[in-house]
């Protein structure tokens, strides 16, 4: 007995859903550097490490980032870059997505 399906839709709902996952990434990634720049509690003389929040969005996932170098001493002084915006979307996106 031979048994025929067409999964031919199967495609199409998995690329929808992909879609809309990218989407909504790309969403938290934005809010997360909003967020970033909104809660920084240092002195930002030049404007680079505000400005040096980033992502980046592929099928991999999310990646949350600052491009300063120095960004991470900058925390460990006590002063608030992007560690805390970046748990904020962790959250976010457990709520999401779970």
């Amino acid at each position: 007995m031979n048994i025929d399906f067409d999964f031919s839709d199967v495609d199409a709902f998995l690329g929808e859903g992909e879609a809309e996952i990218l989407a909504g990434m790309e969403e938290e990634g934005k809010a997360f550097v909003e967020d970033a720049k909104a809660t920084g509690s240092y002195t930002d003389r030049t404007g680079y490490l505000r400005a040096s929040n980033g992502y980046e969005v592929d099928k991999s996932g999310l990646t949350l980032k600052n491009e300063a170098e120095y960004a991470s001493f900058v925390e460990s002084k006590g002063f608030e870059v992007a560690g805390s915006a970046a748990l904020r979307t962790e959250k976010r996106l457990k709520d999401r997505f779970e």
